[in-house]
């Protein structure tokens, strides 16, 4: 019975050890700047370690990005579940309504996040490189929906999903700030209803 219920345990405490480190990073991150702060200053603040703190994370980054952002593949297999049963812009909608309602149940970790990565050059290319990966993997099953048997199909996904993640962006921009009564959700939804595309 001991060793059945063990690992399960201590999986439990490795995730709540890693999750209490993450917010007093952010926290310091947020108030002092990214760049500012060192693992030296992590460690003092959570009581811990350095030789602890690599326990958990490899760097600062992946303190900030961990393995909380969806990969590329999860976020093209959520647009799945949508696709059959709504247009393409809807589809892209619901896809990336999914991911704000999820961020909607942890507010203060990533409206902090955000802002962190926001206001640092180095985070803010690594965030837009996980874009890149996302769009890759949306195109080829948008471009498959639209005019398949012409040239501008892909085009026309391309332009679509950076649409749609431009939509998000504005929307968790204006939400990180901590100002906005509206959850991310709605605010997704409010940002994607400024933007149309006829017969897609």
């Amino acid at each position: 019975m001991r060793k059945t219920s063990t690992p399960g345990l201590r999986m439990k405490t490795r995730q709540a050890v890693t999750e209490a480190l993450a917010e007093t990073a952010l926290e310091l991150f947020d108030t002092t700047g990214f760049d500012q702060v060192t693992v030296a200053d992590i460690v003092a603040a959570a009581g811990i370690s350095q030789r602890s703190f690599f326990r958990y994370f490899s760097n600062k980054e992946e303190v900030v990005f961990g393995d909380r952002i969806p990969s590329a593949e999860e976020v093209r297999d959520e647009l799945l579940r949508h696709l059959d049963e709504n247009p393409t812009w809807e589809a892209l909608r619901n896809t990336f309504r999914a991911a704000a309602v999820q961020m909607d149940d942890d507010r203060g970790h990533w409206q902090r996040a955000t802002r962190v990565i926001c206001q640092t050059p180095g985070l803010r290319a690594r965030y837009l490189e996980k874009h890149l990966a996302w769009s890759d993997a949306l195109v080829p099953e948008i471009a498959h929906r639209l005019d398949q048997d012409t040239p501008s199909a892909e085009l026309k996904a391309q332009t679509m999903i950076n649409a749609a993640l431009g939509c998000f962006d504005v929307a968790l921009m204006h939400w990180s700030d901590g100002t906005q009564s509206l959850s991310l959700a709605d605010l997704v939804d409010d940002v994607f209803d400024f933007v149309h595309f006829p017969h897609a």
